[in-house]
């Protein structure tokens, strides 16, 4: 999916990616990370936020929790995660990363309600009045202030299969007038997602009905708490390019995740102001009725691989078309059909590029520092759980 815009504009981590893979440095189905870009986008979208007057959470949840990764996101002016569920809550937690939103999109469990309040997280999104009750709660008995976010739908909202949930708009006010009235819990604002969606027909992203929805919440909610700063987070493909697009409808925070690594849909196509900078490299297992099969584990339903280069040697590569296991199989094995004339030997690397979401994969993750001085250096190898792993 990205693999043309790395070779046109960040050949070097195609090439470090080979090497390492080849001197047996990273195990195959891993994702290689180059940390000096991913510095370099961090920096690009701070300042895109800060032209449009947004603030910014980042995501790690595609790198798989990556503390590294985390840590360089921070120093380069990023400096609160969102954690999508509990497990990366947790993950961050454990490498001291410091959390600016959880709830969203998984909502809390209430086994781990205290834990994540004592965390101090800026704001904790809820879906119901029942769970603001439990943050209240807990809240109260803990001697703590959560600061909450209203995820907010309406019928005509887009909503993701099994992510479906939120306070209906209709409902708002009436809930608003219950939740006022809950200790040791304040409004801080409304959410939703996605707020942008990518349009294939126009090359562009678009807004959602959601961010529409969002902005008739937040209107509601101003008028009761008349005075206060509200945040207006519209998650959802945020980049340089949709935050012009979602200030307009007043957001205030967005959350980069695929920006930070140059792999958003847009990225696939346009050359953006985030570049390039992840890459997953495997190697062939066997060959099978002229179908080559490299290890599997990097793949999940949204990753869209249709072309791979295979070889050894950076200026020997071939290209492959990639045939992926069913949607009903597990990725043991991925499938690779070179033209008719190429051959391809039993532990050859595979390389690709596509959209991650690490935390729902087998795959390893490696950082690598310095691919752009021409001085690489692994920096860690990890799980998908952000663990450091020996090899």
């Amino acid at each position: 999916m990205f693999l043309e815009q790395i070779q046109k504009y960040n050949p070097d981590l195609l090439s470090i990616a080979l090497q390492f893979h080849q001197s047996g440095k990273i195990p195959p189905s891993c994702f290689i990370v180059d940390l000096d870009t991913v510095a370099e986008n961090t920096q690009t979208l701070v300042n895109a936020a800060h032209e449009n007057g947004l603030s910014l959470y980042f995501i790690t949840k595609q790198v798989g929790f990556n503390p590294v990764f985390a840590k360089e996101v921070c120093k380069n002016g990023i400096e609160k995660a969102v954690a999508v569920d509990w497990n990366e809550a947790l993950g961050l937690l454990s490498n001291e990363i410091p959390l600016g939103h959880l709830g969203h999109l998984v909502q809390i469990p209430t086994c781990m309600i205290a834990k994540m309040l004592h965390a101090s997280p800026e704001v904790i999104t809820i879906f119901s009045v029942e769970k603001a009750r439990q943050l209240s709660q807990v809240a109260k008995e803990e001697g703590l202030q959560a600061n909450i976010l209203l995820r907010v739908v309406d019928e005509e909202d887009f909503t993701y299969s099994g992510q479906t949930g939120g306070i209906p708009l209709t409902a708002l006010q009436s809930n608003l007038d219950t939740l006022s009235a809950l200790p040791n819990i304040k409004i801080a604002g409304v959410t939703a997602f996605p707020c942008t969606v990518f349009d294939p027909s126009k090359n562009q992203y678009v807004p959602t009905q959601n961010l529409m929805t969002i902005h008739k919440a937040a209107e509601i909610v101003a008028k009761r708490y008349a005075g206060e700063k509200l945040q207006i987070n519209a998650p959802g493909n945020s980049c340089v390019q949709t935050f012009p697009l979602i200030s307009r409808y007043g957001a205030t925070h967005a959350e980069p995740g695929n920006a930070l690594t140059g792999t958003t849909p847009l990225h696939a196509i346009l050359r953006q102001p985030e570049k390039p900078a992840l890459i997953h490299v495997t190697e062939i297992s066997h060959e099978y009725k002229n179908i080559y099969y490299c290890y599997g584990g990097g793949l999940y339903r949204r990753s869209t691989v249709t072309r791979a280069l295979v070889g050894s040697n950076a200026t020997a590569l071939r290209e492959a078309r990639v045939i992926s296991p069913d949607k009903t199989s597990i990725d043991y094995y991925v499938g690779l059909k070179l033209n008719d004339q190429e051959k391809a030997q039993v532990g050859d690397s595979v390389l690709w590029s596509s959209r991650a979401q690490l935390f729902v994969t087998r795959s390893s993750v490696a950082i690598i520092k310095g691919i752009q001085q021409g001085k690489p250096e692994l920096a860690g190898i990890f799980n998908p759980f952000g663990l450091k792993i020996d090899f």
